[in-house]
C-alpha cells in the first residue's frame, strides 16, 4: 500500500497537528509524518511514531517521487524552500488548507494566489473555506472538501480511554459552570463568556463559574476582567489531559468571530457536553439542522474595526465586524436550564451526528480515494 506523507509544523500545538498525529497513529502503515519545525512538541512525542525531517541529507539523496500533503504552510517563510525541494525530488504535492487562507486575506491575497495556483489538487477543511477560495481568491483548481475527523485526542496520545465518568443526565449544581477551551486569542473571542456570565448574573441571578482551558495572549486581560466584574473563574492553562477539568461543565461555548471549521463542538459532543457556537464560517458544519438551536446568531458591531473577512451562513456571503449575540445565548441557556428533556435531546442528536459524520476511518478512506483516484 502506498504511503502518504504529511508535512506540518509539529513544534506548535493545534488541531492540524492533532489531526495528523491521530491519522498516523491509527493507520501507521498508510501515513508518515514529516516535521517542518525545529522540534516536536512534547505532547506529540511517541516512540511508535517517527518524525522525519524534510531538510536532511537522507531525504535529499534517498527519496524521490513520493506523495506529500502539505498542511497550512503556504504563507510560511519556509514555503519557497519546501516547494522547490519537493519539486526537485519529483514528488506529487497536494495542499491541505486548514486556516491560513482566513488569516488577514486582504493583506495576503496576492502572495496566497501566487502560491496556491501551483497545486493541481487542494483539500479544504470546510464548505466555508471552499467558498472563500472560490469567491475571494478565485481559485478554480480541483478542490476537495474533507472535514477533519473528530476524536478525543487524549485517548490517541495516551492510548487510553476516557477515565472520567460523565453522565448525560445530570442535575443542576449550586453553580452553573460554563467552559471555554482553545487558544485565548482575540479572534476566538473568549471575552464573550464574561459578558455572558454578567448577563446571567444580573438578569437571572445565576451563580456562574467560568472555566478557561488553554493559553494565549488574552489570558491576563481575561483574568483581570473576571476580577473586575467579580466573576468566579478558573484558568487551567494548557493541560496534557483536558477531560477531568471538563467533567463538571454544563455548557461549553465556542464564541469565535473567525473559525474555518473548529473541532471543539464535536469533541465536546462526544464527551457529553452541550456546546453553543457562533454561527460563522465553518462552525455551522459541525451541527445537524435539528441542532440549530445551539448556533448563536451573529450581530453587526458598528463600533468594531476588525478588517478580517467572515463567512456568514445566514446570508451565504462574506461580512465584517460580526460578533455572536450574547443576549440570545443567555436566553437559550435559561430556557434549557428549565427544560432538561430538550437539553438531553439536543446533546444526543449532536453527539450522534458527530459520530456518524466525522469518523476517522471514513475520513482516511475518502482521503486516499481523492489522492489516488481523482
Amino acid at each position: 500500500m502506498r504511503v502518504i506523507n504529511h508535512l506540518a509544523d509539529f513544534s506548535s500545538l493545534g488541531g492540524v497537528q492533532s489531526y495528523i498525529y491521530g491519522l498516523c497513529n491509527k493507520f501507521p502503515e498508510n501515513y508518515c509524518i514529516y516535521n517542518s519545525g525545529s522540534e516536536v512538541l512534547d505532547i506529540y512525542r511517541n516512540k511508535s511514531i517517527e518524525y522525519k525531517k524534510l531538510f536532511s541529507f537522507k531525504f535529499f539523496f534517498n527519496r524521490t517521487r513520493e506523495i506529500f500533503i502539505v498542511h497550512n504552510l503556504i504563507l510560511s517563510k519556509k514555503w519557497i524552500l519546501i516547494y522547490f525541494l519537493l519539486r526537485i525530488k519529483g514528488c506529487e504535492v497536494i495542499y491541505h488548507e486548514h486556516g491560513s487562507a482566513w488569516s488577514n486575506p486582504q493583506k495576503n491575497k496576492d502572495r496566497y494566489n501566487k502560491r496556491i495556483i501551483k497545486y493541481k489538487k487542494i483539500i479544504v477543511n470546510s464548505d466555508a473555506t471552499k467558498y472563500l477560495l472560490n469567491n475571494f481568491y478565485k481559485v478554480d483548481t480541483n478542490l476537495k472538501v474533507l472535514r477533519s475527523p473528530i476524536f478525543i485526542y487524549e485517548e490517541i496520545l495516551n492510548n487510553k480511554k476516557n477515565s472520567v465518568d460523565r453522565k448525560v443526565d445530570k442535575t443542576k449544581k449550586d453553580k452553573l459552570i460554563i467552559g471555554y477551551i482553545g487558544r485565548l486569542a482575540f479572534h476566538k473571542n473568549p471575552s464573550f463568556l464574561i459578558a455572558l456570565a454578567l448577563q446571567l448574573k444580573e438578569k437571572y441571578e445565576e451563580k456562574v463559574e467560568l472555566h478557561f482551558v488553554g493559553s494565549g495572549p488574552e489570558r491576563n486581560n481575561l483574568q483581570n476582567l473576571c476580577k473586575e466584574k467579580n466573576i468566579d473563574s478558573i484558568f487551567w492553562g494548557r493541560v496534557k489531559d483536558r477531560r477531568e477539568g471538563l467533567s463538571k461543565w454544563k455548557y461549553c461555548i465556542v464564541p469565535s468571530i473567525r473559525e474555518p471549521l473548529g473541532l471543539i463542538p464535536g469533541e465536546m459532543a462526544i464527551q457529553n457536553i452541550l456546546t453553543f457556537s457562533s454561527k460563522v464560517d465553518g462552525l455551522r458544519e459541525l451541527y445537524p439542522i435539528d441542532c440549530n438551536y445551539l448556533l448563536i446568531d451573529m450581530k453587526k458591531n458598528k463600533k468594531s474595526d476588525n478588517s478580517n473577512i467572515q463567512f456568514l451562513p445566514k446570508y451565504n456571503d462574506f461580512g465584517y465586524n460580526y460578533y455572536p449575540n450574547v443576549s440570545q445565548c443567555v436566553e437559550k441557556i435559561i430556557n434549557l436550564n428549565k427544560n432538561h428533556d430538550k437539553y438531553i435531546e439536543l446533546l444526543i442528536k449532536h453527539r450522534n451526528f458527530i459520530k456518524k459524520n466525522f469518523d476517522i476511518s471514513k475520513h482516511s478512506e475518502e482521503l486516499r480515494e481523492f489522492v489516488f483516484k481523482s
